[in-house]
């Protein structure tokens, strides 16, 4: 069974209520970090077996050093690997230079990859590219028969891999609304409506949005527009264990 919790579910802007978006996805055995903003207690708590960046950008990747430090002080000795799309390797090597992490005593053994398709316990994790940077990918995340499709950020997907079909949950970012389609896209990013035609063309069971705007009214605004194509579409509660 692939779970998930949201640590945060906003865009570049926070909330109180919600961070940037980022997630912890889980198997019966070995769970991954998502992207790295907000809610670092958590990631800690769950022992994390690896981290996946999936883009350069800022709310994707700030809390890296602040999490390998919290890490290292709670006594870590297992390796961690850190996932990022070819291209990116230098981001993450930057910040644990900027910050001294390897320098730490007793430090553990923190690596950098860019594979396309790796195992985390019993989850089976590939990358796909997205449009929205050179370097963006999405996930596509199994454990058996359950599936879950983590798209990132992205530009609305027009042609659907067919390994993106049958996948029981869709994470899909709902930037703006479809009435801003040409600056939403000028700018990389889909709308709610764009959401739901994928959570829709997939056969996906349940679509949750995320990297969403600002306030409960906007959030509100994205879902009705996602319901309305789409019906089996939330809003995530923040640190709510959900599963596929």
């Amino acid at each position: 069974m692939v779970k998930f919790r949201f640590l945060g579910a906003n865009g570049s802007c926070q909330d109180i209520e919600s961070g940037n978006t980022s997630l912890l996805i889980g198997g019966r055995e070995g769970t991954v970090c998502v992207d790295l903003s907000c809610n670092i207690a958590a990631v800690v708590d769950a022992d994390v077996d690896a981290v996946v960046l999936t883009h350069e950008h800022i709310d994707h990747v700030y809390a890296l050093p602040s999490l390998l430090h919290q890490l290292w002080l709670t006594g870590r000795t297992r390796a961690l690997t850190i996932y990022v799309p070819k291209g990116m390797e230098y981001l993450p090597e930057a910040l644990l230079d900027v910050f001294k992490i390897r320098s730490k005593k007793g430090i553990f053994d923190i690596s950098v990859s860019a594979q396309t398709g790796f195992r985390v316990g019993t989850l089976e994790i590939a990358a796909f590219k997205t449009n929205h940077t050179d370097m963006s990918f999405g996930l596509i995340v199994t454990e058996g028969g359950d599936k879950l499709v983590y798209t990132g950020d992205t530009r609305p997907i027009r042609t659907v891999p067919d390994v993106m079909k049958g996948a029981k949950v869709l994470i899909h970012e709902a930037t703006g609304d479809a009435a801003g389609e040409e600056t939403l896209v000028q700018k990389g990013h889909s709308s709610g409506a764009d959401a739901a035609r994928l959570a829709k063309e997939i056969g996906a069971e349940k679509l949750f949005l995320c990297h969403l705007p600002k306030g409960d009214g906007r959030k509100e605004q994205l879902l009705a527009e996602a319901r309305a194509i789409f019906p089996a579409a939330f809003l995530p509660e923040i640190l709510l264990a959900y599963h596929v």
